[in-house]
């Protein structure tokens, strides 16, 4: 009778126990309701947040001789911005991510991903309000930076297309591949400045055979409520890292060719986890 209650009791206390999950950056409990999943509130305090860009082409926090070039003035893209900087911490966190199998890391990423997504918003609003006396911006398609069939196969997964899908599915934006990796490279990591930006010439392009049924089953296109031609097209082109915004510019230029199939303006905004 004594160990029947005393087991019940052991069931019951479990029960009521707190839920708690390691901590995917220190191990340590992670509390329900915590601001990023399965990051502890210790963790996440030390998240190095990009609250107020200091460049606005890159959306880097620091001053920034990269957009003052002159070959930056011809990126396709409108802008970039990052959730974080990209210091010692957020450098293991998504080498565990990218690197380490570790795709749990991919929800808080979204989330910080979203955030930076909605100061992208409120920023533009602004600017669209002050210019154009216009209502407010949002994106209308996500997609994101694909990789090479060996990296696939290497990862198992595409770092960004996970963290993107799981944003735009919060966000209810349409998302979709747009992009296929043409040219299998190094780790851009590994490179010098010089050879970033030439190690991805022609490694990025349109995927084939892209219908534009697709946006217009989205109502991007050739509806009534937006009729074919009438205003550009917001795709979020999102990243994990952005450095030398080689990536970024590259995949804009092939995004931008979507113009001549759809016959519509398409304006790329790069999305980015960190900025280094």
């Amino acid at each position: 009778m004594r160990g029947g209650a005393e087991r019940a009791l052991s069931v019951l206390r479990r029960l009521l126990a707190p839920n708690f999950e390691p901590c995917l950056a220190c191990g340590k409990p992670v509390r329900a309701g915590a601001s990023l999943p399965g990051i502890c509130e210790r963790c996440a305090a030390g998240v190095p947040w990009i609250a107020r860009p200091r460049c606005p082409v890159c959306g880097r926090a620091q001053g920034c001789p990269d957009c003052l070039r002159p070959e930056a003035r011809e990126r396709a893209f409108e802008m970039n911005r990052s959730a974080v900087l990209y210091d010692a911490a957020m450098r293991r966190w998504i080498a565990e991510y990218k690197y380490g199998g570790r795709e749990a890391f991919a929800e808080p990423f979204s989330i910080m991903l979203e955030q930076a997504y909605r100061n992208l918003v409120r920023e533009m609003s602004a600017e669209r309000k002050i210019r154009y006396r216009s209502p407010g911006w949002k994106a209308d398609l996500v997609t994101w930076v694909p990789v090479s069939e060996e990296r696939l196969e290497e990862r198992g997964f595409n770092q960004a297309e996970l963290i993107a899908r799981q944003m735009a599915r919060r966000l209810h934006i349409p998302a979709h591949a747009l992009l296929e990796r043409r040219v299998h490279t190094g780790k851009q990591s590994s490179k010098t400045r010089a050879e970033r930006l030439h190690n991805l010439d022609g490694a990025f392009g349109l995927l084939p055979n892209l219908d534009p049924r697709f946006f217009r089953k989205w109502d991007l296109i050739g509806t009534e409520k937006r009729p074919r031609g009438s205003f550009p097209i917001a795709i979020l082109l999102v990243d994990d890292i952005y450095t030398t915004g080689t990536t970024a510019a590259i995949c804009a230029s092939a995004l931008k060719q979507l113009e001549s199939l759809l016959g519509c303006s398409v304006l790329v905004y790069s999305l980015t986890l960190a900025r280094s």
